[in-house]
């Protein structure tokens, strides 16, 4: 077994300067009586960004899940989790895009690097 890589260690060791940044998310908090609402923006970084439009299955209430269009892939540390739902801004777009599916990766005892990848819509 390897020796466990945090996120940042490999985002520095692995990817240039130019490519990591950081993306601003407003974590989703629920509905009220006038629509979703949101926390207060933070910023997460390290991020990387893969501009790729792709399907993503996103789970639902039955067994079967619907497929979204996903416009972009961010890579991102675990913490803080972020949850679907919530709104992310990547820095060349000026709009937030909701987040249609969050995957964790967590590798206990490998040497990858434990991380997030949040689907946009």
């Amino acid at each position: 077994m390897g020796e466990l890589v945090t996120w940042e260690e490999f985002v520095a060791a692995n990817i240039p300067d130019a490519m990591a940044t950081a993306v601003t998310v407003q974590q989703y908090t629920g509905s009220g009586a006038y629509g979703d609402t949101y926390a207060d923006a933070i910023d997460l970084t390290p991020c990387v960004i893969e501009d790729v439009r792709r399907a993503v299955v996103v789970q639902t209430v039955d067994a079967y899940g619907s497929e979204h269009l996903s416009s972009s892939t961010v890579f991102a540390p675990l913490n803080p989790e972020i949850k679907p739902g919530s709104l992310a801004v990547i820095p060349w777009r000026s709009r937030p895009a909701r987040i249609i599916a969050v995957a964790r990766l967590l590798a206990p005892g490998l040497a990858l690097p434990e991380h997030q990848e949040l689907s946009l819509e």
